[in-house]
């Protein structure tokens, strides 16, 4: 029995894959991105029922996506938390290769990736593979990451339900894969250097997650203080356009003005209207007076002038 069950496909859950489409992938991102500042997120991760109502956003949006909360969303979201781990990891310890920043995968050395992919369930999938919404999962999970070193609250169980990859045996040469064993040459690696080497990397990833946090704290409070800024030059535009158009209206009121006083030469209503005109507080003045205190106010004006 057992020899037929290899001969098959080997799988560790019986459970269907669900393959995601690029529309679904970027909805659920995009929601879990959008729950960063709303009451489903807290200090240890997301509120118990979150998956739940992220099934019914995606039904509204998607109505034939057919998603479920567990198994589909649950299993997908422990597989992207997976990777996001692997990648922090990478940047931190990879050694052959590496995470390139712009191309937003993982480049290099495949053999010695893979080498390193081996004792990481999930891992080999991420070479040469752009993971375009790395930053918005940074966001997503960085302050959970940073705390806990584990992406997990109160409303994520512990479970070992994460989505399994389905292997065909035809389409590795019909070869079931062989358990390694080990080198009896080779020297056991002591259990507590396992243990300090592990408490090492997870105080670096700590680490690096708190520093992202505070980048991405003094880039948030930089974008508010420009935004500041750019209102206050928006508003003082906006006054000053509006003086000038009050200024140019009130000019055009005075040359009226004076065009009807008697006692005024074309030429000294015109000199008259630009000397007033250069200074709103003569102009104001001037509209106050009487039509005989006007005319003599334009002369004076054009008297000071000569």
């Amino acid at each position: 029995n057992n020899d037929k069950k290899n001969e098959g496909i080997i799988t560790t859950k019986k459970r269907d894959r669900r393959i995601w489409s690029a529309e679904e992938e970027t909805l659920l991102i995009d929601l879990l991105y959008e729950m960063n500042g709303t009451g489903w997120k807290v200090d240890t991760g997301h509120k118990s029922g979150y998956l739940t109502y992220i099934e019914k956003e995606m039904a509204k949006k998607l109505p034939n996506c057919n998603l479920k909360a567990d198994p589909h969303i649950k299993s997908k979201v422990k597989v992207m938390k997976k990777q996001l781990t692997y990648i922090l990891e990478i940047q931190q310890n990879g050694s052959g290769f590496g995470w390139d920043d712009e191309q937003k995968m993982v480049t290099g050395d495949k053999e010695i990736f893979m080498g390193w992919a081996k004792s990481r369930d999930g891992a080999a999938p991420l070479f040469m593979k752009p993971m375009i919404h790395y930053d918005k999962l940074v966001e997503i999970y960085a302050n959970d990451l940073a705390k806990g070193g584990k992406v997990k609250g109160p409303g994520e169980q512990s479970d070992s339900g994460e989505e399994q990859f389905t292997i065909n045996t035809n389409e590795v040469g019909g070869q079931v894969p062989k358990p390694q064993t080990q080198d009896p040459n080779t020297t056991p690696i002591n259990s507590q250097q396992c243990v300090k080497r592990k408490s090492h990397d997870v105080d670096i990833l700590e680490r690096e997650f708190i520093q992202i946090s505070k980048t991405l704290s003094s880039l948030i409070e930089a974008e508010k203080d420009s935004a500041m800024a750019m209102n206050d030059i928006k508003r003082a535009f906006v006054h000053e356009v509006d003086v000038h158009e009050q200024t140019t209206e009130k000019r055009k009121q005075l040359f009226q003005l004076l065009s009807t006083l008697s006692g005024l030469t074309t030429e000294q209503i015109v000199k008259a209207t630009r000397l007033i005109g250069q200074d709103t507080a003569k102009m104001d003045l001037f509209f106050t007076m009487p039509d005989d205190f006007k005319v003599i106010f334009a002369q004076q004006e054009i008297s000071g002038a000569n």
